[in-house]
């Protein structure tokens, strides 16, 4: 019951809210958490390098964070050649081995890029290399993370290339988890993949990170309950979801993976697989491509990936 009053209140309209909510924005809240930010303030962007894989362009580039503490964002865009209208879509990694970073899905952005797709990969920096120490802390840590994923949204959006009907997310453990705050909040991605996420910061928070337990774990989960994803993956329709759990995840219980999936909006699927939590199973890569095809309306069937992050590892 608390979990849907915290879904209603974040989608009903902000009457008494001052200023403009930017294009493409759910409506805000009055005493929901704002992530509300200055779409026009400058990104910054810097150019790193670019290297061409097999047909297909990787930029390695960073914009600024809102917040300077954060410093600025590492991501890769991933482009095919041709001016498009592409479908764009915004990858957001996990926190774990292997590949706990932005180079995550990169084979899998390479290869919707020669079916047809814009894809831009973020770098996380809450709880990668910002850990989490309290609540009161950790509630801004979420709201700055989301807003910087909000940005790199806009980065995406900033391509010539990328039809803005046609925007996708994909999502893995954390990433999955901002993935579903985004749906709550914006109206300008029209299709959403939670891999192995759930609905709640304080379940990982607290077990290992204990030093946030310092003022009692209830005190840490009612901090942060207002950000949690779970209250937010209730109000993102009209876009469709898919989620994607493992069958032996020893982070996320099945019975913690099924609520996420069942305080969902609709449309929304949910497919389980034998695998751990860092679901690297063809399976899930294979479904995941061929939903984001359908979705988005790829110009043609991406091929399952090659093994390409080597081939890019000097950008």
């Amino acid at each position: 019951m608390k979990v849907a009053l915290a879904s209603i209140l974040i989608a009903l309209m902000g009457l008494m809210s001052s200023g403009a909510r930017a294009a493409g924005d759910a409506p805000a809240a009055t005493g929901a958490p704002s992530f509300a930010y200055d779409r026009s303030a400058p990104l910054g962007v810097r150019e790193v390098s670019t290297k061409a894989v097999g047909g297909v362009t990787v930029r390695d580039l960073t914009y600024a964070a809102l917040d300077p503490r954060h410093g600025r964002i590492a991501v890769f865009l991933v482009k095919p050649a041709g001016a498009g209208p592409f479908p764009g879509i915004l990858y957001f990694h996990w926190l774990g081995e292997p590949r706990g970073d932005r180079t995550e899905f990169l084979d899998e952005a390479i290869a919707l890029a020669r079916g047809g797709a814009v894809s831009l990969l973020i770098q996380g920096y809450f709880p990668w290399r910002e850990a989490p120490t309290g609540g009161r802390a950790d509630r801004q840590q979420v709201i700055d993370q989301t807003m910087d994923t909000r940005r790199a949204m806009d980065l995406l959006l900033s391509q010539p290339e990328v039809d803005a009907q046609r925007v996708g997310f994909v999502g893995h453990d954390y990433g999955a988890m901002y993935g579903a705050i985004m749906a709550g909040l914006e109206r300008r991605a029209k299709a959403y993949v939670f891999v192995a996420g759930m609905g709640n910061f304080g379940d990982w928070s607290l077990k290992y990170w204990p030093d946030t337990a310092a003022d009692g774990e209830a005190a840490y989960r009612g901090a942060v309950a207002d950000v949690d994803p779970i209250n937010y993956v209730g109000v993102a329709a009209p876009a469709a979801l898919l989620f994607q759990f493992a069958r032996r995840d020893t982070y996320i219980p099945e019975a913690v993976a099924s609520e996420f999936f069942d305080q969902a909006s609709s449309p929304k699927e949910v497919r389980w697989y034998d695998a751990g939590h860092d679901l690297q199973v063809e399976a899930a890569a294979h479904d995941r491509r061929e939903w984001l095809a359908r979705q988005l309306k790829l110009a043609s069937t991406p091929l399952a990936p090659r093994v390409c992050h080597a081939a890019v590892s000097g950008l």
